[in-house]
């Protein structure tokens, strides 16, 4: 018997003007432009303080906070209206390479500053002794060949394969085969800064209702397609 099983679309790499510097499209229309492309969900992943953030460093710690959530609360509140899931991440910058954070939420950044100056090695095994997921996002971006990047398997859960941000399809490449290398989990996000950004992401095959699901479908290897450009 021949059944059509349904599949679901999702980003997990999506930036906010209100939060990344880069980008210039606001939360709520990143939420209702993706419910037009057909996406069941996002995660908005905006530059943390240690990168290209939007929100001015001058802030205390709690206002900082508070300003960077800006862009995943207001896609947040027009997903809800429209239907559209929408979670939260963060995209962090560490000695020079940037990394997808998942499964922690505003009340674990208000009381856990002490990540921006933590090492690579103690950053990351805050992040998962505290429950979260870490996504090495466009690995290659900067670099053309395997030698020009200090393999960083042990503080990454997955690695970003595909990501629409990366102007040639040879950065792509050379991430799968990173990931390979390292026998490590794969996934994809567009890295969609602006409304004429490559929309891509990942199909599953059940839908996502919680972060947890998106590391159970990565780490499971459940992941039914990873869209390319």
């Amino acid at each position: 018997m021949i059944t059509n099983m349904k599949s679901y679309k999702y980003d997990t790499h999506v930036h906010t003007k209100e939060g990344s510097a880069c980008a210039n499209i606001r939360g709520s229309e990143q939420a209702r432009l993706y419910k037009k492309l057909g996406y069941e969900g996002i995660i908005i992943t905006d530059h943390f303080y240690n990168g290209n953030t939007a929100v001015s460093r001058s802030l205390p710690w709690e206002q900082w906070v508070a300003g960077f959530m800006k862009g995943y609360e207001e896609a947040y509140r027009e997903g809800k209206k429209i239907g559209l899931s929408v979670f939260f991440g963060w995209e962090e910058t560490i000695q020079g390479m940037d990394f997808l954070i998942y499964g922690l939420n505003k009340e674990w950044l208000l009381h856990n500053r002490d990540i921006l100056g933590m090492s690579l090695s103690e950053h990351y095994r805050k992040i998962k002794k505290d429950g979260g997921f870490i996504v090495h996002a466009h690995p290659f971006r900067k670099c053309l060949l395997l030698d020009d990047i200090e393999p960083t398997p042990e503080y990454e859960d997955a690695v970003e394969a595909v990501n629409g941000g990366n102007k040639e399809p040879v950065y792509n490449k050379l991430a799968q085969e990173y990931a390979r290398i390292w026998s490590k989990p794969v996934t994809g996000g567009s890295d969609a800064h602006h409304k004429k950004d490559r929309h891509i992401g990942i199909v599953v095959n059940s839908p996502i209702k919680t972060i947890k699901d998106y590391q159970e479908a990565v780490m499971g290897g459940n992941i039914a397609e990873i869209l390319d450009f």
